[in-house]
C-alpha cells in the first residue's frame, strides 16, 4: 500500500504518488522509484492515472501492466473507455492475488472539454473516504464531479490527517498558482511518509491538470535509479522515445524525470521533459524556499 492524494476542483486540478515499492508486509523496502504515475492526453481530454496497492505478484509488474493497458494505435479513447479497461483487466489478475494482499485502487482524473472529474476505481475504497477491510471480487468505479474544492486520499489514508486535508482544501480554494499547489501537496505527502508505518517513501511524482487540458509534473526529492515514467499521448507512450532524445542532449549514464510540462488540447499536442543524470543530483532534491 502508498499513498495518492488528488485535489480536485473546477479551476485546477493535482495528483500525487510517491516511488516506494514494499513487500506484501510492508517490512521490506523493494523499490523507490516505482512507477505509479501516467499522464494521458488526447484531443480534447486529459487526465493524469495514479495507483495504490499490489505493486507487483508472481511475474505481474503494475507498472509494466498499466502501460500497455493505456498504450493503443494512435486515435482516440474516451475517459469511459479508459475506465472500463482498468475495471475489466484489471479485476482479471487481481483475482490471482490472495484476498488478504489484493486490495487495490486507480484514482484518475480529467478535464473533460473543461469539466474536472475524480474517478476512484478500487475494490475497498470510495473517494468519499469509506473503507472496507475485505476487497471485493472486482474493481467498481466510483466517480464524482467536484465543484467546490475536494481533497481525495487513496492508499494509505490514515497518513495524511484531517487537518491537513482541509489546509490542502483552504488552499485549493484561494487559486493558487500550480506551482504553489503542486509543492504544498508535495510537502504533505513527505509528512506523511513519516506515518505510513515503512509503506509512504519521501519522494514523489505531483502533477497538475488546467481546465484547457495542459498541465505539468514535478519530481520532488532524489532518486536512486533512473525513473523514466510513461506518459501517453493519442495512445502512443512517447516515454519511448526518451532515451534517444537524452542520448542527443548529452546526457550519460542512468537518468531521470526532473519534471514534463505538456500543451492545451487541440489538433497538435506537445510534451516537453526535462531529465538530470543521477551523478549529477544534489542538495536533497527538495525546494528550500516553498513560498509563491
Amino acid at each position: 500500500m502508498t499513498l495518492n492524494i488528488t485535489l480536485a476542483a473546477r479551476w485546477l486540478m493535482a495528483q500525487s504518488s510517491d516511488f516506494r515499492l514494499t513487500t506484501d508486509s510492508g517490512a521490506t523496502v523493494m523499490s523507490e522509484v516505482a512507477q505509479k504515475q501516467v499522464v494521458l492526453q488526447y484531443h480534447d481530454w486529459s487526465g493524469l492515472v495514479c495507483y495504490t496497492g499490489v505493486a507487483r505478484y508472481g511475474s505481474h509488474d503494475t507498472a509494466a501492466w498499466l502501460s500497455q493497458v493505456l498504450t493503443h494505435e494512435m486515435g482516440q479513447r474516451s475517459p469511459a473507455q479508459v475506465v472500463s479497461k482498468l475495471c475489466e483487466e484489471g479485476t482479471r489478475w487481481l483475482r490471482r492475488v490472495p484476498a488478504k494482499y489484493r486490495h487495490h485502487t486507480f484514482t484518475m482524473i480529467t478535464f473533460e472539454r473543461g469539466t474536472p472529474r475524480v474517478y476512484v476505481i478500487s475494490n475497498f475504497e470510495r473517494p468519499n473516504g469509506l473503507r472496507s477491510e475485505d476487497a471485493a471480487d472486482a474493481l467498481f468505479c466510483t466517480s464524482v464531479r467536484p465543484r467546490g474544492p475536494r481533497c481525495i486520499v487513496t492508499g494509505w489514508s490514515p497518513a495524511v490527517v484531517d487537518s491537513q486535508r482541509t489546509e490542502l482544501a483552504d488552499l485549493l480554494a484561494s487559486a493558487p498558482s500550480p506551482h504553489h499547489l503542486r509543492e504544498a501537496i508535495a510537502l504533505t505527502s513527505r509528512d506523511a511518509s513519516a506515518r505510513g508505518q515503512g509503506t509512504v517513501g519521501e519522494s514523489c511524482v505531483v502533477s497538475h491538470l488546467c481546465p484547457d487540458g495542459s498541465g505539468q509534473a514535478s519530481v520532488f526529492g532524489n532518486l536512486p535509479a533512473e525513473f523514466i515514467p510513461t506518459m501517453i499521448v493519442r495512445g502512443e507512450n512517447v516515454a519511448t522515445r526518451f532515451p534517444d532524445v537524452t542520448a542527443q542532449a548529452g546526457l550519460s549514464g542512468p537518468h531521470r524525470l526532473v519534471g514534463a510540462t505538456w500543451t492545451a488540447n487541440g489538433e497538435t499536442t506537445m510534451l516537453l521533459g526535462v531529465f538530470r543524470e543521477l551523478s549529477k543530483q544534489s542538495g536533497s532534491g527538495w525546494p528550500t524556499d516553498t513560498s509563491s
